[in-house]
């Protein structure tokens, strides 16, 4: 038999190991995840103010690197979903509950003009629990165990407020760090607590605050909106503050203890 290869021949002027990463970094880089815009209930409860302002004024993260780890995370999400689905689907079929509602999408409430919407990891209707995979490398497991970080818990209530407005009575929130680099799952760390609807609404009433803000100086002019955003305060060892090109303006730690102050050299406008 004569292939299609053997037919046309092979491309002399074709790179197959540049091609095959081009090809991985492309499909990682315009993912759904990567392409999102509009904040959702996963950095409402940032304790950045700087990055929360930032988002809400539309400026567009850019990596300054493949990310390769949140993209093993994405494709353990899509994984995990496929086994739950599966779970209720053989239920169904053997006469029992379809349990788990799988990366459905609520609404947690507005920003502004703006209805706040997100992907809900995983819903049990059994129990009204509240579930979200976070898939976490060693550091981030270790300090699991003293306490969960204040961003997934808000996380984890605004889907709960979401289920709620969806007609769901939900009891309980659980965050699940599962591990990403150990060879065995029980090195899980999964963190429950009782649902509390105002944990939710606080975290929505401080980003209305902040957009309001936001608002205010774009009506004046982009420049002052920038400005006041590169001047606001930055979480200590914040990951997202590198992704904005205001990152660059920042003092060395040095210069602040010393009191020095630096020109802001912001060219940015949001997208």
């Amino acid at each position: 038999m004569t292939t299609l290869e053997q037919l046309l021949g092979h491309d002399q002027t074709a790179n197959p190991i540049d091609d095959y990463l081009s090809t991985i970094t492309d499909a990682i880089r315009n993912q759904p995840r990567s392409l999102q815009k509009i904040i959702g209930p996963s950095e409402l409860g940032t304790d950045c103010t700087h990055c929360l302002a930032a988002k809400l004024a539309g400026w567009a993260e850019q990596e300054r690197d493949i990310p390769w780890l949140p993209f093993i995370g994405t494709a353990v999400h899509a994984e995990l979903a496929r086994i739950f689905e599966t779970a209720s689907q053989t239920a169904v079929k053997t006469g029992g509950r379809g349990r788990w509602l799988v990366e459905q999408r609520v609404y947690v409430g507005m920003i502004g003009p703006h209805p706040i919407t997100g992907s809900c990891d995983l819903y049990d209707q059994a129990t009204g629990t509240v579930l979200d995979h976070k898939i976490v490398g060693a550091e981030t497991l270790r300090t699991a165990k003293a306490g969960v970080k204040e961003v997934y818990r808000v996380q984890a209530h605004l889907y709960g407020l979401g289920w709620e407005n969806a007609g769901h009575t939900p009891e309980r929130v659980a965050i699940a760090h599962l591990p990403r680099n150990a060879v065995s799952l029980t090195q899980d760390v999964i963190h429950v607590e009782d649902y509390d609807p105002a944990i939710a609404r606080a975290a929505l009433e401080r980003a209305n605050r902040v957009h309001a803000n936001v608002t205010a100086l774009a009506s004046i002019s982009e420049t002052a909106r920038d400005e006041w955003i590169t001047a606001l305060d930055r979480a200590p060892g914040c990951f997202s503050c590198r992704r904005y090109p205001d990152w660059a303006t920042q003092p060395s730690r040095l210069a602040t203890e010393l009191g020095i102050t630096t020109a802001s050299r912001t060219t940015r406008k949001a997208a």
